[in-house]
Formats: C-alpha cells, structure tokens, sequence
C-alpha cells in the first residue's frame, strides 16, 4: 500500500503580499471552472473557506496570536476576511460610482451636441431657404 501525503500550507496568515492581486487575473479560468461547477457563488466561497480549513492554518491564526482564548486565531481568519472583503467592496463601489460618472458625462455631452444640433438646424434650413430663393 502507498501512502498518500497530505500537504498542507502553514503560516498562510503569515505570508507577504508583495505581489498585487486586486486586478490579477492569472486564476480567472480556475476560478470561473469552480463557479461553473459549484453553480454559486456561496458554494465556490464554500470550497475556498475549506480549503483553507483543511489544508492551511489560516483559522488558528498566526502565531502567537491565541492570548490565553482558544478562538483567538478564528476570530483573526474572520477579521482577515473582512478586511479584504471590505477592501474589494470599496473598490467595486469606487469603480461603479466612476463608471456612473462616465456615463452621466456623455450623456450630457450627448444631450449637449442635440441641444446644439437642434438650434443650428433651422439656422441650417433658413440657409438653404434662401439659396433656393435666389
């Protein structure tokens, strides 16, 4: 019989983030497979959160985090994760409140350019008029 290995992660928690992952999309495949076949997003966040049970430390915390409590290293996976989620939220509004800002500022520019397209007109037919005049 052959034994199988298990591998885990250690101190995750840990791990510096010296390369920026808020708009690398090297994982987009993997995760779009994971999407597909979990049907959800709470199943894909479901598959992410036991992986991370099962194959890391990420919920005993980092070291030394523990303090005398026994969920002290949870309750550090749980703040992690708000923090990040807090910082993708913001990102997506802050995109969403540009991308609304863009769109009001051609529509404006649109209604602009129609406003002036209106008042040239008959400016544009009085000279034409007059041309058939002569």
């Amino acid at each position: 019989q052959r034994k199988v290995q298990k591998k885990e992660i250690r101190n995750i928690t840990m791990a510096p983030t010296t390369t920026n992952y808020l708009d690398d999309d090297r994982f987009d495949g993997l995760y779009l497979n994971i999407a597909n076949q979990t049907q959800g997003i709470e199943p894909l966040l479901d598959t992410v959160f036991s992986f991370l049970r099962r194959k890391s430390d990420f919920f005993a915390g980092p070291p030394g985090s523990s303090n005398g409590k026994d969920d002290a290293g949870t309750e550090a996976a749980i703040a992690k994760v708000n923090e990040v989620l807090k910082k993708h939220a913001d990102i997506y509004l802050r995109d969403k409140r540009r991308k609304e800002e863009v769109e009001l500022e051609k529509k404006k520019k649109k209604e602009k350019q129609l406003r002036r397209n209106e008042e040239e007109a008959p400016k544009k037919k009085a000279g034409q008029e007059e041309d058939v005049i002569e």
